[in-house]
């Protein structure tokens, strides 16, 4: 689910590092899990920074990609999220997602019919290497059963957000509870999505 991004030029954002200087963002790069993101926190919601696609755990003593993915029906039950929910909730800015559909055998490219960057809900936490003290931010998107038009190539898709509904998914003032209803009551419409093989096997 969601193996590969397309992170796209993003022209119109600047990155602020962890110690306040700010840069642009490498044009058009793409990112798999490992990878510094974009993304905007409720920590520092008028602040872009990059996180590391992939979150890792205080129980975690090496890096690895275990947790890139948060589905949505265990975000109440499994430990690792419901420590998050409520509390560090992040949106991830991306151009484009690739999905593999191995009965088809082949690799799709979704994106939005009208060009502009998908938001998707996520989860954030920052990890300590002991050994070196280095500490490193992490993320974990969040999925959910896919809509019509995903369903034909996949049985997940991101949890989507349109830009307006950014700030809600932000906001601090509500319970992890009020934040997860909210995802599943805004679904991402089918009729949104641009969906194009991108490369077929031979």
């Amino acid at each position: 689910m969601c193996g590969r991004v397309l992170v796209g030029e993003q022209k119109d954002i600047v990155i602020t590092g962890r110690d306040g200087r700010q840069f642009k963002p490498k044009p058009n790069g793409t990112g798999n899990p490992g990878s510094m993101l974009p993304v905007v926190t409720d920590a520092m919601p008028d602040k872009v920074q990059q996180f590391r696609w992939g979150l890792l755990t205080p129980e975690d003593d090496k890096i690895h990609d275990k947790y890139k993915h948060a589905r949505i029906e265990n975000l109440h039950n499994r430990k690792t999220w419901k420590d998050l929910l409520g509390r560090k909730h992040c949106v991830i800015r991306i151009q484009a997602f690739f999905e593999y559909n191995k009965e088809q055998e082949k690799l799709y490219r979704v994106e939005r019919v009208d060009g502009k960057p998908f938001y998707i809900a996520g989860l954030w936490d920052i990890w300590m290497d002991i050994p070196t003290t280095l500490l490193i931010p992490t993320f974990a998107m969040i999925t959910m059963p896919p809509n019509r038009a995903m369903a034909e190539i996949h049985d997940r898709m991101p949890a989507i957000l349109e830009r307006g509904d950014i700030k809600t998914w932000l906001d601090k003032g509500l319970t992890g509870t009020e934040r997860a209803a909210f995802l599943q009551s805004r679904p991402c419409l089918p009729e949104t999505l641009k969906i194009t093989v991108e490369q077929a096997r031979s």
